[in-house]
């Protein structure tokens, strides 16, 4: 929806849907859009330098308050990561032991830059490098029903069969069965496995 898009600054599809799967059952949702408000540009919510020096949206600390995060640590998540939802979302998730601690460590330069900074690199500040990664997909989970206000979600699994063959299995809640065409293309969320070996730890 124009909405959704509005209020993550047209960062993505998947983050509009997030906000509108987040927002849907509140009062004025379904309310005519006010234009007249400024809204959050693409750069500002989707990261570089200008959101790097801006503070974050207000849209994306609710979406990550959203979630159960303090709206002081999804502010801090979201400033040192260039306002990138994503990737706060995944550093808040990752420190969620000690985020207190985490924050006040990112305040320090190196930690700052790490992690606002370069994707790919040890916390040591050198490249991150565990040889080349092969998948393959092991499962993943789709909604079924006539739209995002009913219906829910069930999983497939591939499953490894005695004899060295895998087949795909459909949970439905208490319903267990083969899936004999799963939807490949109707995930919402897909679990992978690495076949290749690590080279480094």
């Amino acid at each position: 929806s124009r909405r959704a898009a509005l209020a993550t600054g047209n960062a993505s599809t998947e983050a509009s849907m997030e906000w509108v799967l987040s927002h849907m059952h509140e009062d004025g949702f379904d309310d005519p859009l006010d234009t007249t408000q400024p809204t959050a540009t693409p750069a500002a919510a989707g990261g570089g330098a200008a959101a790097a020096a801006a503070e974050p949206s207000v849209e994306s600390v609710e979406m990550l308050a959203g979630m159960g995060f303090g709206a002081q640590h999804a502010a801090a998540a979201l400033k040192h990561t260039s306002g990138d939802i994503e990737r706060a979302a995944d550093w808040l998730f990752s420190h969620m032991d000690d985020l207190d601690g985490a924050i006040k460590a990112l305040d320090t330069p190196a930690a700052s830059a790490a992690a606002g900074g370069e994707r790919g690199t040890t916390p040591a500040g050198g490249p991150l490098d565990d040889g080349v990664g092969e998948y393959e997909l092991i499962g993943f989970a789709s909604h079924m029903g006539a739209n995002l206000g009913c219906g829910h979600y069930v999983a497939h699994v591939r499953h490894q069969q005695d004899d060295g063959t895998a087949r795909w299995v459909l949970f439905n809640d208490k319903k267990v069965a083969l899936s004999e065409a799963p939807p490949l293309d109707l995930g919402y969320m897909y679990l992978y496995r690495r076949t290749t070996p690590s080279t480094k730890l």
